[in-house]
């Protein structure tokens, strides 16, 4: 796991250690007789094998205890470890854990600890011993697979059969598509799963939100599906609770929409059956990498005062940030400039001798920084032929990370982005100007909560397989007159406004009446239709309003950014473990910052 503030050694290795009384939940319920044989794959601080050895001392009454067996990469770890004195019956491997096979070891009955959360920018796919064996086991891991996921599947190999899994490990288990091979392989390989989730953090200081496993009878599955527990925190979970046989309760990507109100989850599943995905109208694809953003970018000024051939730069899209509005032209670029923000983008592709002489002292520059050794410039011959994006223009743009929600702008400025920006690419270019209208909608921004995932600071990361997740309503061609209208109210941050425009186009066609029954005021709690008058519940239980799915929304993203606890309890355990790095939620419910109010308008 990833804490602040730590060395940067241990972020390379993904080695944070865990706190004993979450590893001793751990112990207590996997060590259950003397004989148990307890290995830890990846030990680091040795918390679990140091629990592990006391418990099986305790069980064995006097007798000698079986000896506890622990792995690690780090000279370090090994070191510490015996220099304890704590691990006086405990074999120690160093090395990598991927080279060993289970003919090394002993058939293990526990399998405890918490493994490294090395994310896919930071180690090697291409060679990646780990893919290898995970590919071996028949769980093909994608390029985003953090590395606790082979690590979960190779030791899983090292266990006999009724053997426990007990890890701690990122919420990612349970919300991202890259997961889902590895939950499907432990469904079908153990004969019973739980997770269990808290509301309050397990590690204060961990950037990621974690989840406890617990998997128990190895080679006797499949088992009944996944069950999800959830605790106020460590201190109310009953290891008593992990015993049962209930049927599982975790369906991936239904996650979330598991834990909204009975009335948004039938309204979303409704205006969903009469939805399409974006991915069905258009393909989602990164920018340009040029592997030297401060490099390649350019403001128009500089282009100028150097008297670079202008030829050799084409407009650029570099940040998020720069796009505030539902439609994306010219006049944005003039502003952007005017501010000094860098628009121009080096594209030498075809280009004139002439032209290239213009920007030779600019290389020599580069060079001399050391721009030409960066990974995605070495590959490239020459260092700074930077290629055109996939599909060149697009049609428009979505944010790749964002704070309040998503944005969707179309390009009319044909520029092009940097892989900070999703390019969208539709079937039907005449579509693009009213989905960057219908974009704007209660489903698809709610939808986008749900496929998405958050990181610290209340960010909603889409990769592009989520993006084309998103559920797009029927567009119709009214959208295209409403657009000036959607593109203003996103400018001044008024995503209720937009909202009001668009789900009365989209949405009310398909029977989601726009109505302002149960609207909360725009600084007041939070509240469900079910708050309401008793006489007002009886008149309208029976009609299918948008308002749920907006009401939702407003929760969902507000819980992500950390700004206020949401006043319905029924999300208070499943948003927060689902939801990464949603954060403390402050108290009081009716104080929001100018962003969540403007969510609630």
């Amino acid at each position: 796991m990833e804490l602040a503030g730590t060395d940067h050694r241990k972020k390379a290795r993904g080695a944070f250690y865990t706190p004993r009384a979450v590893a001793s939940r751990l112990v207590e319920w996997a060590v259950r007789t003397p004989d148990d044989l307890v290995i830890d794959p990846s030990f680091g601080g040795s918390m679990f094998l140091e629990l592990a050895g006391e418990r099986l001392a305790a069980l064995a009454s006097g007798r000698l205890p079986q000896p506890v067996v622990g792995v690690d990469v780090d000279p370090g770890a090994i070191q510490s470890g015996y220099d304890s004195g704590r691990l006086r019956r405990a074999r120690l491997i160093e090395g990598d854990f991927f080279t060993l096979e289970p003919a090394d070891l002993p058939a293990f009955t526990c399998n405890i600890g918490n493994p490294p959360y090395v994310r896919y920018q930071s180690w090697d796919h291409a060679n990646s011993r780990a893919h290898a064996v995970a590919k071996q086991m028949g769980v093909p891991l994608t390029r985003l697979a953090s590395l606790w996921a082979p690590f979960i599947l190779h030791g899983c190999r090292f266990l006999q059969r009724g053997g426990r899994l007990a890890q701690v490990l990122p919420a990612e288990l349970l919300h991202s598509q890259y997961a889902k091979p590895v939950t499907e392989y432990l469904a079908t390989a153990f004969s019973r799963i739980t997770v269990v989730v808290f509301d309050e953090r397990l590690i204060p200081d961990a950037l990621e939100e974690v989840i406890l496993l617990f998997a128990d009878g190895f080679g006797e599955g499949p088992s009944r599906g996944i069950r999800i527990l959830s605790y106020q925190n460590l201190a109310q979970l009953q290891l008593s609770d992990l015993e049962s046989d209930a049927p599982g309760n975790f369906q991936r990507g239904q996650a979330l929409l598991s834990v909204l109100p009975p009335e948004a989850q039938h309204a979303y599943e409704f205006a969903a059956a009469h939805a399409q995905t974006l991915g069905s109208m258009a393909s989602v694809n990164i920018g340009a990498v040029t592997g030297a953003n401060e490099f390649f970018l350019r403001t128009r000024a500089e282009v100028a005062e150097r008297q670079l051939a202008p030829e050799l730069f084409t407009s650029v899209i570099g940040k998020a940030s720069s796009i505030s509005g539902a439609v994306l032209d010219d006049k944005d670029l003039d502003r952007l400039a005017a501010a000094g923000r860098p628009t121009e983008l080096l594209l030498t592709r075809n280009a004139s001798s002439d032209h290239l002489r213009t920007i030779a002292p600019l290389i020599a520059e580069g060079e001399a920084k050391g721009y030409h050794t960066r990974y995605k410039c070495r590959i490239r011959s020459p260092w700074w032929a930077v290629p055109l994006p996939s599909g060149g223009v697009p049609h428009a743009f979505l944010t790749y990370m964002s704070n309040a929600y998503p944005r969707l702008a179309l390009n009319r400025c044909m520029a092009v982005s940097t892989n900070t920006v999703h390019n969208l690419f539709l079937n039907d270019a005449a579509v693009a100007p009213l989905l960057a209208a219908g974009f704007y909608n209660s489903l698809t921004l709610l939808s986008a909560e749900i496929v998405g995932r958050s990181y610290g600071g209340g960010i909603l990361k889409l990769e592009p397989t989520e993006a084309e997740r998103l559920l797009i309503p029927p567009l119709p061609a009214v959208l295209a007159e409403v657009l000036p209208c959607v593109d203003s109210a996103i400018r001044a941050g008024d995503l209720g406004k937009a909202l009001d425009l668009v789900d009365s186009v989209v949405l009310a066609p398909l029977g989601l009446t726009c109505e302002r029954h149960y609207r909360p005021s725009r600084c007041s709690r939070i509240t469900r239709p079910s708050a309401a008058s008793e006489g007002e519940r009886k008149a309208h239980q029976w009609q299918l309003t948008r308002l749920p799915l907006t009401e939702s929304l407003a929760i969902l993203a507000a819980s992500r950014s950390g700004s206020f606890e949401a006043s319905q309890s029924l999300f208070l355990d499943a948003v927060r473990a689902i939801r990464p790095a949603c954060g403390e939620w402050a108290r009081d419910a009716g104080r929001h910052s100018e962003r969540q109010r403007r969510l609630l308008q």
